[in-house]
């Protein structure tokens, strides 16, 4: 996957996802749009989920961070 595919896609959240990562929001409970728009993304590149609401945020999260600090978004 591309990194700029990831942030062209999230754009606008990545205040948000930043927030995420750092504990300051539940993506689930406040942003349920989005952290469905997550996981969909997500699954349509092969991450596998485990029908555990907290192991699959922890999953989604994990991900977030990665693409963040992959394309220069976070550190």
């Amino acid at each position: 996957m591309s990194k700029t595919q990831f942030v062209a896609k999230f754009k606008k959240d990545l205040p948000k996802l930043t927030n995420a990562i750092e504990g300051q929001l539940d993506l689930e409970a406040d942003h349920p749009r989005l952290y469905q728009k997550l996981t969909r993304f997500y699954e349509d590149r092969g991450v596998q989920f485990y029908d555990d609401p907290e192991d699959d945020y922890n999953i989604i999260l994990d991900n977030v961070e990665a693409d963040l600090v992959e394309s220069g978004v976070y550190l």
